[in-house]
């Protein structure tokens, strides 16, 4: 009697909870503008790996911890690397010397050619106004003598004038010459001052040459500096380490995998959406993604990504549509600042359909 009891009043449960279920579903439906799907809470995985050669000399993090952008993950061997930084910023500073003592030189030189140049100048222009006042002054003396000349052969003038004109004459183009010659001289002093003009452009081009080869010792400290930052791997994200290939000791080559992270900034559940639905789904449509490690709470997403082609629904991925039917993967970028989402979590997505219809919680 007892076991016939239970077992009336167990069907008598099985019952009322069919019929609750089937009226919490009538009494409240699922609202027509959402539409849910499940899966599990995804990531982009970054491999960590060096830019440098060298020797794994301390690791500060391991596999499943966190690790914020810009926290030290491993740190490498760096002597040589230091070593290499020294002998640039010392090639540096000798090419820094060198450039000054250049710029001076090529200053001093500029100042020297362009004072010769201009005293040459004013020689040139000095000796060309004498020579103009000679020529001046031999063209009235020679015209005194040719006229005196005329006015001695019909005895207006005496000898003794005519002397005294023939001595002017004579002795403005003795001025003349001189002159002349000394304007001469003073034009090829300018051409040899301005030839020194060449001078300028050699300390011109070996400052170039100068500046050239400190540009070039300053890129080798920068690279050298770089290559000593690059012996601390840092992260280059805010996420969790999946995996860690390196151990204190291990000699690594440039892009040998040490870490692999996932990126806790860009997590997305993927969900599989029916073929009847996939033409309502749009980028960038509200979203809300709901874990059962924290019933009270959804997590804002958007729709960010959906496939072009229809696939059969993976196995591992529960539905509340059979497997043979089509389906299309859709991806809700999930906005998790405060990290509670991690890669793995099963969850429940929620699509907004149709603007300011009230958010719900798959059951």
């Amino acid at each position: 009697m007892v076991r016939k009891a239970l077992i009336i009043g167990g069907g008598v449960l099985l019952v009322a909870a069919l019929a609750w279920s089937i009226l919490g579903r009538v009494w409240n439906p699922w609202p027509k503008g959402l539409l849910a799907a499940s899966g599990r809470i995804e990531g982009d995985e970054a491999v960590i790996a060096p830019k440098i050669a060298g020797q794994v000399l301390e690791i500060y993090k391991d596999k499943g911890q966190l690790a914020n952008t810009g926290d030290l993950l491993a740190r490498l061997s760096s002597d040589q690397i230091a070593a290499q930084l020294k002998q640039a910023q010392d090639l540096e500073d000798y090419w820094k010397q060198r450039l000054d003592q250049a710029r001076v030189d090529l200053e001093y030189t500029r100042g020297h050619v362009q004072a010769a140049i201009d005293a040459a100048q004013a020689q040139v222009e000095a000796a060309g106004a004498q020579s103009e006042e000679a020529r001046a002054q031999y063209d009235k003396a020679r015209k005194d003598y040719h006229r005196y000349q005329a006015l001695l052969a019909r005895r207006v003038i005496t000898q003794q004038l005519m002397d005294g004109s023939k001595a002017a004459y004579e002795s403005t183009a003795a001025i003349l010459t001189a002159r002349a010659k000394l304007l001469k001289e003073a034009q090829a002093r300018l051409v040899q001052a301005r030839l020194l003009e060449k001078t300028v452009t050699a300390k011109e081009a070996d400052y170039q040459a100068t500046q050239a080869q400190l540009q070039a010792a300053q890129a080798r400290v920068k690279e050298a500096a770089a290559n000593l930052a690059d012996t601390e791997i840092k992260s280059p994200i805010r996420g969790v380490i999946l995996t860690r290939e390196a151990e204190p000791g291990l000699v690594v080559s440039p892009g040998t995998p040490l870490f692999t992270m996932v990126n806790l900034d860009r997590l997305y559940l993927k969900v599989y959406i029916p073929e009847a639905e996939i033409g309502r789904i749009r980028l960038g449509q509200e979203a809300r993604i709901y874990v059962d490690a924290y019933p009270n709470r959804g997590f804002d997403g958007r729709v960010y990504r959906v496939s072009q082609r229809a696939e059969f629904t993976p196995k591992y991925v529960e539905t509340r549509e059979e497997r043979i039917n089509l389906v299309f993967a859709v991806e809700l970028l999930a906005y998790n600042p405060d990290g509670y989402l991690k890669p793995g979590m099963p969850a429940d997505g929620v699509i907004r359909l149709k603007d300011g219809v009230p958010w719900r919680r798959p059951r």
